[in-house]
C-alpha cells in the first residue's frame, strides 16, 4: 500500500499525532473541529495509514457514538482492536456475544488458545483492556459528543485517564468541543494538549473525488481545481458572512451533496454539447455556482426548500453593481447608509447573488431543473434542461448572442479589463447594439447605459442624445415583450436604486413603455377572450379557469369589458357541458377564494347575463335548459350577490381598460 500524502497545509496535524505517539506523554491527544470538517475521514484515510506505515505502531478509531457505559466502550475498543487483526471489514460485531464469538474464532483462530473468548465478552471493561498490547498501539476515540447522556464526560475522562497513566495506552479523542454538554472539566488532568482542525479545502476536494470512477467527471473537475477551490474560498467583506461560509465550505456533507447534484448536470452537458468549447466551459462553471450555492443554503441553513424559492426563481437579473460614484447614482449628494432591515425574501435573494456570486465576480443564473434536482429530488427533464441552458446564456445557433457576448465582457469580465485603444471602439460596439434593439431583455439596456453614460463624450454624444439613441432599440425590444404586472414589478425592484440623472429618465420611460405596452396586451388578450366566449365557451373556460386552485392569485378583470349587447348570440352556441364548465368557473372566480372583491366591475355585465337567461328559457333545448336553470343561475345569483356586498354604491359600467389594469395593479 502506498504511503498517503498529506498536504502541507495539513502536516501540522500529522506532526502533533507522531509526536504524541513518539514523545513520553502524561495524557491524551485532543483533536478539535467543528462537526463535517473530515476530522475522522482524515484520520482514517490520511493520518492513520501514513502513520502506521512509517512507525510500527497500529491505529483503531472507536465511535462513541451512543455508548452507554464503560463495558461498551470497552467491547468496541475489543472489537476495533481484533477487527484490525483479522482484516478490516472482516469482523462485524454482532448483536449476540455467541455469534460474536464465533465471528472472531473462525477470523482468527489461534486466540482461543489463549483465552476463553465466550467469557472474555462478559467480563467487566477492565478485563476486556487487559487482553490489548501496550506498546505500539493507539486508540483514536472519537464522537466525544455524541456519547450518550447515561455516561458522563466526567466519566469518560476518568476511563481515558486509567488507560494513560496506568496502562500506557496512547490516546487521541476526536470531539466537536463546543458541543459537549456542560463541556470537559478537569481538562489539563486528563489532556495533555489540544489541536485545532480545519481541513485544506484542497484536501477535501481531492478526497471527494478519489470515490469516483476516473473518467469525463473527474478529469473534468481535476483540470478545473483552481476555479473549483476560488468558488470555495470564503473570503468575504464582512466577517460574519466569511465565517459562516467558511464553515459550510469546510462540511464535507455539504461539499459532497453540491459534486453529486452537480455530477448530473455535467453529465447532461457532456451527453449532448463539446465542453472543450468555451460556451461549454461557462455554463459547467454557471452550474456548479448555481448547485454549490443552492446546497449549502438547502443543507446547511434550510433557508430554501422545493416550495419556497425567496424570489430566486425570477427572471430579471440583478441590476449591474458597477459604482460610478457621483456621476450617475446621487449627483454629488451624500449617501446616507441604510438601518439594518429584517430579512425578506427579497433581501434574502439579494444577499444570496452577493454571498456566492458577485463575492468571487461571477453573474447569478437560476436554474430551474437543477434547483428541483437539489431540494426535492425531481429527476432533471434533459429536454427543458437543455433548453433552459440555451435561455439562460442567450444562445442562438450554438453561440451566445453577439449583443450579449459584448455586455458580459463589462459587466463579467470587468470593463476595466479593456486597453486604452480597446475601451472606446468597446463602447461604440456596445451603443450600436443597444441602438439597433439586439438586446431581448429590457435591463439589459439599463446596464449598458450604466457603462455607456460615463463616457458620453467620448462617443461624441450629450447625455441627452445617448439616451435617445437608446430609445431607439428599447422601441424595438419593446414590440416582442410581453409585459405583465409581475414583469414589471420584477423591472422596479432591479432597478429602484436609481434615483437621479438621465438613467432615472430612461428608467421611467421603459416603465411608461411597459405601461402602455400591458394595456395594449390586455386589450387584444380580452377581444380575443369575448371572441371565444362567444363562438366557444368551453375553450375560453380553460382559458381563464385558474391552473392552481391550492395558490391562487387575484384573478384579472374581464367581464367588464365584454359588449352585452352579444350575449344572445353566444347564448345559442352554447352546449350542455360548456353550460358546466361556466357555473363551475364561476364558483371559482367568484365564491371559492378571497379575491372577488377585486371583480365588483363585472357586476352588470353579470346582471345583464342573469336577465337574459331568466326572460329566454331553452325550451327547445331540454337539457342546457336544465342546466341553465339548475346549475348556472344559482352560482351566477350567488355570485352577483357576493360582489354586492363589496359595494355600497351603484358600479359604474364606463370602466377603462386603462382604469382596468390600474385596478389589477392595486
Amino acid at each position: 500500500m502506498a504511503t498517503p500524502i498529506i498536504s502541507e497545509k495539513m502536516k501540522h496535524i500529522y506532526d502533533a499525532v507522531y509526536n504524541h505517539v513518539a514523545m513520553k506523554t502524561n495524557g491524551a491527544l485532543l483533536v478539535n473541529g467543528k462537526w463535517g470538517s473530515g476530522k475522522t475521514y482524515y484520520f482514517k484515510n490520511f493520518l492513520f495509514p501514513k502513520l502506521e506505515n512509517e512507525t510500527k505502531t497500529q491505529s483503531i478509531i472507536v465511535s462513541l457514538y451512543g455508548v452507554i457505559d464503560k463495558n461498551s466502550i470497552a467491547n468496541k475498543v475489543l472489537f476495533a482492536y481484533l477487527d484490525s487483526k483479522a482484516g478490516n471489514g472482516k469482523l462485524i460485531s454482532s448483536a449476540t456475544i455467541a455469534r460474536s464469538v464465533q465471528n472472531i474464532t473462525e477470523a482468527i483462530p489461534f486466540l482461543s488458545q489463549y483465552a476463553d473468548l465466550g467469557k472474555l465478552f462478559k467480563a467487566t471493561g477492565e478485563d476486556l483492556f487487559r487482553f490489548l498490547p501496550k506498546k505500539d498501539l493507539i486508540i483514536c476515540f472519537d464522537d466525544l459528543e455524541r456519547m450518550s447522556e447515561n455516561i458522563s464526560a466526567d466519566d469518560f475522562m476518568g476511563l481515558i485517564n486509567e488507560l494513560v497513566e496506568n496502562r500506557g495506552y496512547k490516546i487521541v479523542i476526536i470531539a466537536n468541543e463546543k458541543e459537549i454538554k456542560n463541556g470537559i472539566r478537569y481538562k489539563e488532568k486528563t489532556i495533555e494538549k489540544t489541536i485545532e482542525f480545519k481541513n485544506d479545502i484542497s484536501n477535501i476536494f481531492d478526497s471527494i473525488l478519489t470515490q469516483y470512477e476516473n473518467g469525463d467527471f473527474v478529469q473534468y473537475m481535476t483540470s478545473n481545481k483552481p476555479f473549483f477551490l476560488q468558488s470555495l474560498d470564503s473570503k468575504h467583506s464582512d466577517k460574519a458572512k466569511q465565517d459562516r461560509l467558511g464553515t459550510s465550505f469546510e462540511n464535507i456533507r455539504t461539499i459532497k451533496f453540491a459534486i453529486e447534484h452537480f455530477r448530473k448536470a455535467f453529465e447532461i452537458v457532456n451527453r449532448n454539447k463539446d465542453i472543450q468549447l468555451d460556451l461549454s466551459k461557462r455554463q459547467l462553471k454557471g452550474l456548479w455556482l448555481f448547485t454549490l450555492a443552492i446546497a449549502v443554503e438547502f443543507k446547511e441553513f434550510d433557508k430554501i426548500s422545493s416550495d419556497n424559492k425567496k424570489h430566486l426563481d425570477e427572471p430579471t437579473p440583478a441590476l449591474s453593481d458597477i459604482d460610478f460614484g457621483d456621476m450617475i447614482w446621487n449627483n454629488g449628494q451624500n449617501a446616507v447608509e441604510p438601518e439594518p432591515e429584517q430579512e425578506t425574501d427579497w433581501s434574502f435573494r439579494e444577499n444570496f447573488i452577493k454571498d456566492y456570486f458577485e463575492r468571487i465576480g461571477e453573474s447569478y443564473l437560476y436554474f430551474g431543473q437543477l434547483y428541483n434536482l437539489i431540494t426535492a429530488g425531481i429527476t432533471i427533464d434533459e429536454a427543458a434542461f437543455l433548453a433552459e441552458l440555451e435561455e439562460k446564456y442567450n444562445i442562438q445557433d450554438g453561440v451566445i448572442k453577439p449583443s450579449y457576448e459584448h455586455l458580459a465582457k463589462f459587466m463579467q469580465s470587468g470593463y476595466w479589463h479593456f486597453t486604452d485603444a480597446e475601451f472606446v471602439p468597446a463602447l461604440t460596439q456596445l451603443l450600436t447594439f443597444a441602438e439597433r434593439g439586439q438586446f431581448e431583455d429590457l435591463l439589459s439596456y439599463i446596464n449598458a447605459t450604466v457603462y455607456l453614460l460615463p463616457f458620453h463624450s467620448q462617443l461624441g454624444l450629450s447625455k441627452d442624445e445617448l439616451v435617445e439613441r437608446i430609445k431607439t432599440g428599447i422601441d424595438i425590444t419593446m414590440q416582442n415583450v410581453s409585459p405583465s404586472i409581475a414583469g414589471q414589478t420584477q423591472f422596479e425592484f432591479a432597478t429602484e436604486a436609481i434615483e437621479i440623472g438621465h438613467l432615472k429618465q430612461l428608467r421611467d420611460y421603459i416603465k411608461e413603455e411597459l405601461k402602455a405596452k400591458a394595456i395594449q396586451d390586455a386589450a387584444e388578450e380580452t377581444a380575443g377572450l369575448e371572441h371565444l366566449f362567444q363562438n366557444d365557451l368551453s375553450s375560453f373556460v380553460k382559458e381563464i379557469f385558474p391552473k392552481n386552485l391550492h395558490t391562487r392569485s387575484p384573478d384579472v378583470l374581464l367581464f367588464n369589458q365584454f359588449d352585452v349587447n352579444n350575449i344572445g348570440a353566444a347564448v345559442d352556441q352554447w352546449t350542455p357541458a360548456s353550460i358546466m364548465e361556466l357555473a363551475s368557473l364561476f364558483e371559482v372566480r367568484y365564491l371559492g377564494h378571497g379575491f372577488a372583491e377585486r371583480l365588483t366591475a363585472e357586476i352588470p355585465f353579470l346582471i345583464s347575463l342573469k336577465d337574459y337567461l331568466e326572460n329566454n328559457p331553452r325550451e327547445d333545448k331540454v337539457l342546457s335548459n336544465s342546466l341553465i336553470m339548475g346549475q348556472l343561475l344559482p352560482k351566477l345569483t350567488k355570485s352577483i350577490e357576493k360582489l354586492e356586498g363589496y359595494v355600497p354604491a351603484q358600479v359604474d359600467q364606463g370602466v377603462t381598460t386603462e382604469q382596468t389594469l390600474e385596478q389589477n395593479e392595486e
